[in-house]
């Protein structure tokens, strides 16, 4: 009997450690349950604070894409413009160029009569003239037409007004030096005389 007594001591004690370790459990879980509460409003705190950095930086972000954007155009277009626009300088230099031999083409007919000889260097110049024109063109440079139109300061430069009866002021009845555009930007405005009334 001994044994058996021994046997029901130890449950015995088993018992009591268990129903010991039953409250210090308990307690364990509602320490764990009560940091828990006090731990979730910190959390969503943080949550909250780090939804909130993040959707600023999400905004930052999409602003400087933006931005970047932007100024890829911008330089794309002041590239583009570069390149259209290279030989401009150039091409204004060779404008005077182009009235010198136009004033030899205009003036030749006279020259001829008196030197017949002189046809082919005459020749050679409305050549050379007819080359220039052709390269301009693939410039996108073209003339203005101006005879007979209504003066506009944005494409003439009237030089003086002369009395006119038979027109309406400010009309273009005669051109000095031609005006040029390119790429329908003028790069030279037409020297010109317009018509005023007859006083």
């Amino acid at each position: 009997m001994p044994e058996e007594t021994k046997q029901d001591e130890v449950k015995q004690e088993q018992e009591d450690i268990s129903l010991q370790e039953q409250p210090s459990q308990q307690n364990a879980d509602d320490a764990t349950a009560m940091q828990a509460k006090t731990e979730t409003p910190s959390l969503e705190a943080r949550l909250a604070a780090l939804e909130a950095e993040r959707d600023e930086y999400k905004d930052l972000l999409l602003r400087k894409a933006a931005e970047f954007e932007n100024f890829r155009r911008q330089k794309e277009r002041e590239m583009s413009a570069l390149i259209k626009f290279a030989d401009k300088n150039l091409i204004k230099q060779i404008l005077p160029i182009l009235d010198d031999l136009e004033r030899i083409i205009t003036n030749s007919e006279k020259f001829l009569a008196n030197h017949p000889d002189a046809k082919l260097y005459v020749d050679g110049v409305k050549l050379v003239h007819q080359k220039m024109l052709k390269i301009l063109e693939t410039r996108q440079v073209k003339r203005m037409e101006t005879l007979g139109k209504k003066f506009d300061h944005n494409f003439h430069e009237a030089l003086t007004q002369m009395p006119k009866a038979d027109l309406e002021p400010d009309i273009i009845v005669e051109e000095f030096e031609a005006g040029y555009t390119m790429h329908d930007e003028v790069i030279r405005h037409a020297k010109v005389v317009v018509s005023k009334p007859v006083e």
